[in-house]
């Protein structure tokens, strides 16, 4: 089937050469596919296309067409599926929104949608989602948005809410961070294992996990891993993304609240201020990420892990990611149906939470498009948690579309890892200074 699959992002180390694996190692792309790699940055955008071009040439059989570009009206112009993994300002900003944090006395862990880090970069990237929003209406009308950019919520939530643009969210961590786990109820693999989730993106809850019929969170508690987590023991994960993954903090919590976290500790813990609000609070959970630190090494570890290769010459065996967004757009496009965890918006299917807001849940896909399935409640207990966050981050994105720094005032003062008003007004203030310099021509 013909089909132009656009990714904004295109010179991504970490996410191009696994969407691609994903629609290489399956049957229903072929040569009729073009998957269109757009990039600001040249050099990175080089050195993706020439990864992945080696494995359209080593699984010839299996090629599809790989095509690149530095014109964004070139790459959007005719596309079915645009699909959007970038960090608006690069590295550069995204370590400002938590040096302009810790100025402050904030801290933030990863700052993905919390916290003034998480608040930057949602005022950063609103805008810029808006005005590709706009264009694809213009070169490519009827386009469906898949986005992995974080915020994930606010940005699959702001093209459909303001452009009408179709729009999915996609995060690998309810399955990964639930992987992770499954050792630890007695499973080898997800063939016996059926769980429900609800709530927003880095702060759902793991309804429900059941293993060849029984309740594994169950077993869990049985072993005492509530009890393990409290004297310090922590479970670790490596991420492919995001490094070293802590399971400490989600244990205790699920202790407290009777619910689990459906992701590690290094973003569930950003929802609460008792786990990373002061340094006291980090060092008494053993938080010790360090973004700033961090994130440059993890940047530099993808990047390696294609330029070393394009220098040899050669390709590793091929990488199938476990990312959905190819299975996605079979289904959409009337291939086989998907069944799986993504962010789309609430019809109906997380019933404590307001019509329309981007929430997490399992959805079915096919040619006739999403359809969400009915979460399992939302117990009381973290209902005003996901709530609190749902709307924060409506109040972020709204105050980046009509750049009103009284509403991001307004949201950061309830942010649980802001709990100073003395401070709240400058650090706002600082926030829509500093990312004045990403907007769209004409924003203001």
């Amino acid at each position: 089937m013909k089909l132009k699959i656009t990714i904004i992002g295109g010179g991504s180390y970490s996410w191009t050469a696994g969407v691609y694996s994903t629609l290489l190692d399956n049957d229903f792309f072929d040569k009729d596919t073009e998957f269109c790699l757009y990039d600001l940055q040249e050099k990175n955008l080089e050195d993706v296309y020439a990864f992945i071009n080696m494995y359209n040439d080593k699984y010839s059989d299996k090629a599809i067409t790989i095509t690149k570009t530095l014109n964004e009206d070139d790459a959007l112009d005719g596309a079915d599926y645009v699909l959007v993994a970038i960090s608006h300002g690069f590295l550069a900003a995204e370590l400002e929104d938590h040096y302009i944090a810790r100025r402050r006395g904030f801290y933030n862990v990863k700052g993905s949608e919390s916290g003034i880090a998480g608040a930057s970069r949602t005022i950063r990237h609103v805008p810029e989602f808006i005005r590709i929003a706009r264009k694809m209406k213009k070169l490519c009308p009827g386009a469906i948005m898949l986005n992995v950019t974080n915020p994930l919520t606010a940005l699959a939530r702001c093209v459909q809410k303001y452009e009408d643009v179709e729009s999915i969210g996609f995060c690998h961590g309810i399955m990964n961070h639930l992987e992770i786990l499954l050792p630890y109820f007695g499973a080898s693999g997800f063939e016996d294992v059926s769980f429900s989730v609800s709530g927003v993106d880095h702060c759902s809850f793991l309804t429900e996990v059941k293993f060849k019929g029984e309740d594994a969170l169950q077993i869990m508690r049985d072993k005492g891993m509530i009890e393990a987590a409290w004297r310090g023991d922590t479970i670790t994960m490596n991420d492919f993304f995001a490094g070293k993954e802590n399971q400490r903090i989600r244990f205790i919590l699920w202790d407290m609240l009777g619910v689990m976290p459906g992701l590690s500790d290094e973003h569930c813990a950003e929802f609460y201020f008792q786990t990373t609000g002061t340094q006291a609070n980090r060092d008494t959970f053993g938080m010790h990420y360090d973004r700033i630190d961090e994130r440059p090494k993890t940047v530099e570890r993808l990047r390696a892990g294609i330029v070393d290769w394009v220098k040899k010459g050669e390709v590793p065996p091929l990488r199938v990611s476990e990312e959905k967004m190819g299975r996605a757009i079979e289904a959409l496009a009337g291939g086989r149906p998907l069944y799986d965890v993504c962010n789309y918006r609430n019809l109906g299917q997380v019933r404590e939470l307001p019509m329309d807001i981007v929430v997490e849940t399992w959805v079915n896909m096919d040619g006739t498009g999403v359809h969400p399935a009915i979460a399992h409640p939302l117990p009381k207990q973290v209902v005003p948690i996901v709530m609190a966050t749902a709307m924060r981050e409506e109040l972020f994105m709204e105050a980046a579309m009509e750049w009103n720094e009284d509403k991001l005032v307004a949201a950061l003062c309830q942010d649980p890892l802001v709990q100073d008003f003395t401070k709240v007004k400058a650090v706002a203030h600082e926030v829509m200074e500093y990312n004045k310099q990403f907007l769209p021509k004409d924003w203001i």
